[in-house]
């Protein structure tokens, strides 16, 4: 989208609609909401607690305002996660030698077993929505998703 939007920019109430219905659409029918998918790999957690999960996998330092800042939520919430992750033993807060002023975040060998289970679970849910296109509107829509992505 350009800097200036033009009256093809613009978005119509229609089209905000539409792609709305489409996307609640798409999350009922690949059961993409974590709380309906009884037997998943995460079905028993908390709606936060698999975005952080999955966040937390990525090889970097990982620490309480980092992680909320990332994920757009409050410290008080990011603290509440992970305070229910850590009893669960799939993270554990550890202070580092030589700066223990800040606490670090990581997975434990459950949270990557679990956090695998949870990416093979969602990789297998692209799978069949993209199954259900031909190549060429494949490769649209994964440009476009990874365009809305992007910051």
């Amino acid at each position: 989208m350009t800097a200036n939007p033009t009256p093809d920019d613009l978005v119509s109430e229609g089209e905000a609609q539409a792609l709305d219905e489409g996307v609640a659409a798409l999350l009922e029918r690949f059961k993409l909401e974590p709380s309906i998918i009884a037997g998943s790999p995460y079905a028993d957690l908390h709606a936060n607690d698999v975005g952080l999960l999955v966040m937390v996998r990525r090889p970097e330092e990982w620490n309480v305002r980092r992680i909320a800042r990332s994920l757009g939520a409050p410290i008080s919430t990011i603290s509440s996660a992970l305070d229910r992750l850590e009893m669960r033993g799939l993270v554990a807060r550890r202070r580092r030698p030589g700066d223990r002023r800040l606490v670090h975040v990581e997975l434990t060998a459950a949270g990557r077993r679990l956090v695998a289970k949870i990416r093979a679970s969602q990789i297998e849910i692209c799978r069949a929505m993209l199954a259900r296109l031909n190549g060429s509107d494949r490769e649209i829509l994964i440009r476009l998703v990874a365009q809305l992505a992007r910051d």
